[in-house]
């Protein structure tokens, strides 16, 4: 079978995984004995599926709605009889209930296609390494070698195998990795008839890293009772608890005048945008905070003299100093206006709320998640995730979905990695989910 995506044709074996031209550090043959998960995983990353913020379509990229439709056909492959791809490139699957478990609730996983616009999401040049220890010298040609004074949580790995890139792309693990172990799962499930289970809803969304995964996301199409999303950082990391989010978007109008004659004349928008960002805690930035401390975070700005735009964004766990972050806003604009005369407007939008204002209402569901880690043997590790998931707005829909890890590391630059075991383990999370599944009676 051929299938085009991004101007080039790929073909594919039997099971409709990337037939691999690029082979990273194997031969064809050793990349074949593999384990199958991460087989899939890297056939996934040579698939440019960069969203596209600037984009007004939905999804925001052709590409998208073409891997939408390889994802359609990987489910079908390892049996997955019941698929659809929505008109938005919203893939979903179906497994049903075996017999007797019927009734009992349905369960979610969902991961979404696109990577970050933040790094290049070419075809990645990967390769699998045994991590000693120390700095990883990607690109020696290039001189790429990230540090462990800046990234030591990837010193933790030592002794593992983990999947790297040259540099110059990201891996795209952020959240390809996800969906090679919600496939993964759905043919473990397949495979093991035997094995009871409630009826198993899949989901893979597109554009969710520039916040529109879930914007035509259906959960009553999709089905499910409870949902995790499986889109997190480090091995046996179990997210509940997210930033509360809101997008600033600031306009200064400015006057152009020749500078020559300009006294007295001349309103220059870029002076108001230095006063507008200079007003803000130079401590409250994403650079100087951690865990539960919130930030404002310039993100953009455009423009000239006669006129300047600034995106800034706002982020706090706390739903109160959340909304007094969002009111200093508007109390900085109000006292620029007398300064510059109304010449300032400033918009505030909500993006997502805080994951915790949901799933406590769903305790049991968190719980559920416990025990599955505590099943397979990983120790859990709950800290409050600074940033969002796709499960932060799919909760507000009423479905409750906290998030568990898919084993990344460096998210959303050319650093990225994803040690191998960690993949693995994600994988042998979701199954355990899906047997505790026919475990479930109800949610309360």
């Amino acid at each position: 079978m051929h299938f085009p995506l991004i101007g080039k044709a790929f073909s594919f074996r039997e099971s409709f995984m990337l037939e691999m031209s690029y082979y990273g550090n194997f031969s064809k043959s050793e990349f074949e004995s593999l384990p199958l998960i991460l087989q899939r995983f890297l056939s996934y990353t040579q698939y440019d599926t960069t969203s596209d913020p600037q984009s007004p379509d939905f999804p925001s990229t052709k590409a998208q709605l073409a891997y939408a439709a390889l994802l359609e056909k990987e489910f079908q492959s390892v049996g997955v009889r019941e698929t659809r791809v929505t008109p938005y490139g919203i893939v979903y699957g179906w497994i049903e209930a075996t017999k007797d478990y019927e009734n009992a609730p349905a369960l979610g996983l969902i991961a979404h296609m696109d990577t970050s616009p933040e790094a290049s999401g070419a075809p990645a040049k990967w390769k699998v390494i045994d991590y000693e220890g120390g700095n990883i010298c990607l690109n020696k040609e290039k001189d790429i070698v990230p540090s462990l004074d800046r990234f030591p949580e990837v010193g933790k790995y030592a002794g593992e195998k983990l999947v790297v890139t040259d540099g110059t792309t990201l891996l795209g693990a952020d959240d390809k990795a996800g969906i090679a172990v919600l496939i993964e799962t759905a043919k473990y499930f397949i495979d093991h008839p035997e094995i009871p289970h409630a009826r198993l809803c899949f989901c893979v969304t597109p554009d969710e890293e520039i916040g529109r995964g879930t914007a035509k996301f259906d959960p009553k199409e999709f089905g499910a009772a409870y949902a995790y999303t499986v889109d997190g950082g480090e091995r046996g990391g179990f997210d509940t608890e997210t930033f509360n989010a809101a997008m600033v978007t600031a306009h200064f109008e400015g006057l152009n005048v020749h500078p020559g004659s300009a006294k007295d004349k001349m309103v220059n928008a870029i002076r108001m945008a230095m006063d507008f960002l200079s007003r803000f805690p130079s401590e409250s930035v994403p650079e100087k905070t951690s865990m539960y401390e919130g930030f404002f975070h310039p993100i953009g700005i455009t423009g000239a003299v006669r006129g300047v735009d600034v995106r800034m964004l706002i982020r706090d766990h706390d739903n109160v100093k959340f909304e007094d972050r969002k009111a200093y806003v508007r109390k900085v604009a109000e006292e620029m206006n007398k300064v510059w005369g109304g010449r300032v407007t400033v918009t505030v939008k909500d993006q997502y709320y805080n994951l915790k204002n949901y799933l406590e209402h769903f305790p049991k569901v968190c719980d559920i998640a416990r025990e599955a880690f505590r099943r397979v043997g990983l120790d859990i590790v709950e800290n409050p995730v600074r940033g969002g998931s796709d499960g932060c707005r799919i909760s507000e829909m009423g479905l409750p979905t906290p998030n568990f890890f898919t084993g990344g590391l460096n998210f959303h630059g050319v650093y990225e990695c994803l040690p191998v075991e960690s993949l693995i383990k994600s994988h042998e999370v979701a199954v355990e989910l899906g047997k505790m599944s026919a475990e479930v009676a109800s949610l309360r």
